[in-house]
């Protein structure tokens, strides 16, 4: 801080009066006494301060109204005002490292929030749908499936025949599965939470094998028990899901899902789900000394299905060879039994 004294001229009064002139690297300080002689200060800021002219001493001048200049005939004065005029024109290291500092903690910010959305919300969503009792699941799948059930026609038949199906397969589970078979030209099965299967009887039709039907409603069944369609559900449901369940907004959470049920019969799974849903199933079918090849003989009909028009599972149950390949890697070599019950039921629901 360096302190001089000189003149203070104002447009306003159009009078110079002496003056005692500070100078900071913020501002300049002019301390003035009034026409009254009551002592008071103007302060100007360097970044509108610039040079002005004249005969004797160091000019400055302050732009707007009133016009403002001050005059210093101190020779180490015209020094001082010369650094800060230039340093304002040039900031200097600690200036630009102050930019650069918010700069890296803007950009760490931005960091830290896409972490948080992408990844933690999702990871703390899937941790609390772990823990959500089945009874809400339940009643989350019941929602689910009132709002899509409307858009389809139901063949009664095939559905009855399809759950005396799988409850031949004897499957010990605490959900209860309900199995729905409904009228599509489109080859497609979904789980929704809590235990609803639903099948579209184009995929029914093309199976040869009573073994893809059990491998069908095993991988489905799978996503249920093993807690898939809920988990992928939360996580795909993103941050409003999250912040209702961590505050134990049940109804809200399940309002989101209800609202998006349209989503749910193409649901992206991912493979590392889809790869266990697949060996969940497998395990069902050898434990029942089911023909494991029931899921190759599925994979292959998917396969010639897409060829004659698209797939909906198929969009969401990628790569089928890939899938085959671990199956046959997996499968005992242990003899199937034929199933006479099961065989029977496939037999009755394909006349």
């Amino acid at each position: 801080m360096q302190t001089y004294t000189g003149k203070y001229y104002n447009g306003q009064t159009d009078t110079s009066v002496d003056a005692e002139i500070t100078l900071t690297a913020k501002q300049i300080t002019i301390s003035i006494r009034d026409t009254q002689g009551t002592a008071r200060q103007v302060h100007w800021f360097w970044e509108q301060v610039r040079q002005g002219k004249g005969n004797a001493g160091t000019v400055l001048e302050y732009p707007g109204y009133p016009a403002q200049r001050i005059t210093v005939h101190a020779l180490t004065f015209a020094d001082a005002a010369a650094f800060y005029l230039e340093r304002k024109k040039k900031p200097g290291f600690f200036a630009n490292k102050g930019r650069l500092i918010v700069g890296a903690i803007f950009l760490f910010l931005v960091a830290l929030l896409a972490l948080v959305y992408f990844w933690f919300i999702p990871f703390l969503a899937v941790r609390i749908a772990n823990n959500v009792p089945i009874s809400y699941e339940e009643k989350l799948g019941q929602s689910s499936y009132d709002a899509l059930i409307n858009e389809y026609k139901v063949d009664p038949q095939a559905t009855k025949l399809v759950n005396e199906f799988f409850q031949q397969m004897k499957v010990q589970t605490q959900y209860s599965i309900d199995i729905t078979v409904v009228k599509d030209k489109q080859s497609n099965a979904f789980a929704l939470p809590g235990g609803h299967i639903i099948v579209y009887d184009q995929l029914l039709r093309e199976m040869k094998h009573y073994e893809e039907l059990a491998a069908l409603l095993s991988h489905e069944y799978a996503h249920v028990e093993e807690k898939h369609t809920t988990k992928t559900i939360f996580r795909s449901m993103g941050t409003y899901m999250f912040i209702s369940l961590l505050f134990g907004d049940l109804g809200g959470a399940g309002a989101v899902v209800v609202e998006n049920a349209n989503s749910l019969k193409s649901l992206q799974y991912s493979r590392r789900l889809e790869k266990a849903a697949d060996l969940y199933g497998l395990h069902l079918l050898q434990e029942r000394n089911i023909d494991p090849r029931g899921f190759e003989w599925l994979f292959n009909t998917l396969k010639q299905q897409n060829s004659l028009q698209p797939s909906e599972w198929l969009s969401s149950h990628p790569d089928l060879d890939n899938r085959i390949r671990y199956i046959n890697r997996e499968m005992r070599p242990d003899p199937a039994i034929t199933d006479s019950t099961l065989l029977r039921i496939f037999i009755s629901l394909k006349q």
